[in-house]
């Protein structure tokens, strides 16, 4: 029944895109919109494809990185010691 074994792949490879296909288009189509000129004056595109209206206000948080710094500094240190001396500090031998 089935001898063909290359056309088999062939036919199999065909559908699977346009199956595919077929489910990137319906998603296309689906979009209520692709660009901010898409929607009103008082809305934008937001990344889930929808138009979201502008905020009322716009909230700031104040991030803090000192201490991810001071990580981070402190682990390059510890690494070029253990790059330069290949001991492990703190530790008696």
């Amino acid at each position: 029944m089935f001898k063909n074994k290359k056309g088999n792949i062939a036919l199999i490879a065909i559908i699977l895109a346009l199956v595919i296909l077929g489910y990137m288009l319906t998603t296309f189509a689906l979009r209520d919109c692709n660009n901010n000129t898409d929607c009103a004056e008082n809305a934008y595109c937001g990344s889930d494809y929808e138009c979201h209206a502008y905020p009322d206000e716009i909230v700031y948080k104040q991030n803090n990185f000192v201490p991810a710094s001071l990580i981070l500094g402190i682990s390059l240190i510890l690494a070029a010691y253990l790059f330069r001396t290949s001991k492990i500090p703190f530790k008696k031998y």
